[in-house]
């Protein structure tokens, strides 16, 4: 049973020399390969997409072709479901047909991949499929096109993280986990049932929200509450602004959790944060008082360290790796 479960929307081309860029709603993100080796990273604030993309190129010198994408949007969902079991050509062509059941796009509207997660039983497969509307898609090609930049991998977000946590726990084919992604706009959580993603869905909490809030009460413009944030000598009055806002992530995860237990007669075993919000410190108390779970930071390096460069090592990017772990599942 393949880990990648699906590696991408588009097509994909290995290659010695790559680089992959997380295209989140607030920063870009990315790491350059080269052979064996994972040799520099970057992150810049995405306000305009074409512009970032040039400043980076000029700036780290890329290769102007090789490049793998993860997107992560409301245009792009995950969903998984039992589904005939049949052969691979028929298998696409029925999904395509039967895809508006699963998704609230028409099929026409949207470029899609699916894995075969596992046999459930002598005529049924439990289906991964992934889709991403065709403008979003199409849009961000189109920036990449202008300079000459060749796509050879899409795919997204919530994917690039269970590889990365299955290829770093090993016991996670024995237990079950949930991750969230605490992004800027928007989140996103998955359930992972003995190695075997059960569910994925967006949730209403975000980075940008909880700075609204801090921005009103301490008077300071949202731009800026980063910087406030990072000045705190202790994150005890960040986590006291955000408490209602993560008190009601919690409920409306605890939903998902009882959907889970009832639908697999299990319980939730730990939660995994990850996104940039992941590096305040002790973020995950409350999420363990509200959801009487255990709750851990996902590991964002890959499990063999020996393949990153000197500049991972660094105290600058210690600071950010928690906003890497899309990237690094990108390539593991």
């Amino acid at each position: 049973m393949s880990k990648n479960w699906a590696s991408s929307l588009l097509f994909k081309k290995s290659s010695e020399s790559t680089t992959v860029i997380n295209i989140g709603n607030y920063y870009l993100k990315g790491l350059l390969v080269k052979g064996n080796t994972i040799t520099d990273y970057f992150l810049e604030k995405n306000t305009n997409l074409s512009e970032t993309l040039k400043k980076v190129w000029e700036e780290k010198k890329m290769s102007s072709d090789k490049v793998k994408l993860s997107l992560k949007s409301p245009a792009c969902l995950v969903r998984y479901f039992p589904f005939p079991k049949m052969d691979k050509k028929k298998l696409h062509q029925a999904l395509f047909f039967e895809m508006n059941k699963f998704i609230p796009f028409s099929p026409e509207e949207v470029y899609f991949d699916y894995s075969v997660l596992k046999d459930s039983g002598p005529n049924q497969l439990t289906i991964l499929l992934a889709v991403a509307k065709k403008d979003l898609v199409d849009n961000i090609l189109a920036v990449f096109r202008q300079m000459n930049v060749r796509i050879s991998e899409i795919t997204l977000d919530s994917i690039c993280l269970v590889n990365l946590f299955l290829a770093n726990n090993t016991e996670s084919q024995s237990s079950n986990n949930c991750i969230l992604d605490i992004g800027y706009k928007f989140s996103t959580m998955t359930i992972i049932n003995k190695g075997v993603p059960f569910l994925t869905r967006d949730v209403k909490l975000n980075t940008k929200d909880i700075f609204q809030i801090i921005s009103r009460i301490k008077d300071i413009p949202i731009d800026s509450v980063n910087n406030w944030l990072s000045s705190l000598k202790t994150s005890e009055e960040f986590l006291e602004l955000s408490q209602d806002s993560i008190s009601n992530l919690c409920k409306e995860m605890k939903n998902s959790f009882d959907y889970f237990e009832v639908n697999s007669g299990e319980h939730i075993n730990k939660l995994y944060l990850t996104g940039g919000l992941s590096c305040v410190k002790n973020i995950s108390r409350p999420f363990n008082e509200y959801l009487d779970t255990d709750v851990d930071i996902l590991v964002t390096f890959p499990k063999d360290k020996s393949g990153l460069g000197p500049v991972f090592s660094e105290e600058k990017f210690a600071s950010l790796k928690n906003s890497f772990a899309v990237s690094f599942g990108l390539i593991s």
